[in-house]
This record gives C-alpha cells, sequence and structure tokens, in this order.
C-alpha cells in the first residue's frame, strides 16, 4: 500500500494552476525561482516567500506558517507584509528583521523563517525553526544551520551565517520538502531544478515552498527560468 499511495502522488503539472505560485527574477548577473503550493486538498498556503532588491542588496525568504489553511495563510501574509514594508521603508537588515517579524507574528499562529541577504560577493542568514537552507557551487556545497524557535511565539536567541559567495546557487526550502541531495538536482533551468525537487521529496500532507537563486560571474541569462 505504501508503494501504491506513492505512485498516486500527482506531479505538479496536474495539479490545478490556481493553487500554484510562482515567481522569477532576472538581471545581469541573478537569477532566483520560486515555486510554492498547498498541501494536497487544501486551498490556502500557509507557506510564502519573499524577494526584494536595491542596488548591489538582496534579500530572499522562505515563509512557513504553523499549521495549515487560512490562520496559516494569514501570518504567512503577515510576515510577508513586514519584510516589504520593512525594506522599503526601513533598510532593515535581517537581524532587525527577524525581531520586528517576532513582534509582528505575536497573536498568530506564528511562523518559522529562513532569511538571506546578498551584498556584493557576502551571503548572510538567518534561520528561525526547520527552514532548510543550502549553498553549492564548484568549492562548496554546505547546509547553513537554524535556531530552534518560533516567531511570533518562542525567539531565545538567533545567529546569523556569513558566506563569502561570489556564485553558485542558494536554495531554500520549508519542511513541506524532505531531505535531498543537492548535487543532484543543480541545473542552471532553475524551474525545472524547482519542480523535480518538490515532484520528488514534497510531502502531500504539508504545504510546500522552495526558492532557488543563482548567482552568476560572467552574466545569467532569461531563457532558463
Amino acid at each position: 500500500m505504501r508503494f501504491a499511495a506513492e505512485g498516486m502522488k500527482k506531479k505538479l503539472s496536474e495539479q490545478s494552476s490556481d493553487k500554484l505560485q510562482r515567481f522569477s527574477f532576472t538581471d545581469e548577473n541573478l537569477r532566483i525561482f520560486a515555486l510554492s503550493r498547498p498541501k494536497s486538498g487544501e486551498m490556502h498556503n500557509g507557506d510564502s516567500y519573499f524577494m526584494k532588491k536595491c542596488d548591489d542588496r538582496i534579500i530572499v525568504a522562505v515563509v512557513d506558517a504553523l499549521g495549515h489553511g487560512k490562520k496559516a495563510e494569514e501570518a504567512s501574509r503577515i510576515a510577508v507584509e513586514f519584510m516589504e514594508n520593512s525594506f522599503h521603508k526601513n533598510h532593515m537588515n535581517i537581524e532587525d528583521m527577524i525581531k520586528g517579524l517576532h513582534h509582528a507574528l505575536k497573536g498568530t499562529r506564528g511562523a518559522v523563517i529562513g532569511i538571506s541577504e546578498i551584498s556584493g560577493e557576502e551571503l548572510s542568514f538567518v534561520g528561525v525553526g526547520n527552514i532548510t537552507a543550502q549553498i553549492a557551487n564548484e568549492h562548496i556545497q554546505a547546509h547553513i544551520p537554524s535556531i530552534s524557535g518560533v516567531l511570533g511565539w518562542n525567539l531565545r536567541y538567533f545567529r546569523v551565517f556569513n558566506y563569502h559567495f561570489t556564485h553558485g546557487w542558494l536554495v531554500m526550502n520549508s519542511d513541506g520538502i524532505k531531505h535531498f541531495i543537492l548535487s543532484r538536482y543543480l541545473s542552471d533551468d532553475l524551474r525545472q531544478m524547482a519542480e523535480n525537487i518538490i515532484d520528488a521529496h514534497g510531502k502531500e500532507d504539508d504545504d510546500a515552498t522552495i526558492l532557488i537563486l543563482k548567482k552568476c560571474q560572467c552574466g545569467c541569462g532569461a531563457d532558463d527560468l
């Protein structure tokens, strides 16, 4: 029966398009693709993603509100709106953004969040809760740790991890995607890469979100988004 259940799993191409959220961005040296979908049978998605760029500063994030359904979707929306306002009005760094998100999410379901900031050749990451973040190029493949907690409920401390990041992939995903070996999926076609990972490792009983950023040294094209 386990084999039969796995065989019945729907691929993204078979799912209703109104349940899927996609985002793509490209400029001279950067490409981003994000994909999010709710759990099977659910219209409301408690996962979300965020991306903003100003000059050479880029912020990307993956949000996973606790639980599922409308209340989770509301908490996720509050988190994204806070990051949007913080980026445009206050130019917050990611440390202050985490503190502000913890306050903004009080009274909601709460959420776990991973936020990455890229400025020049430096990458910084803060993760609270079970958001997975990985970076890879020909020199390094590493998981970036997240700290236990739930924004809006429990934030004892957090830590910023910093990396020298001249080029390569940054992949962030919610726990609606099971563990996978990133090197098996690396591709310049970010959309296909994201769809392959969710098709192979997405959990049917959970919302699932993945965000892939590819930083290029010699210019990025848009054809493979």
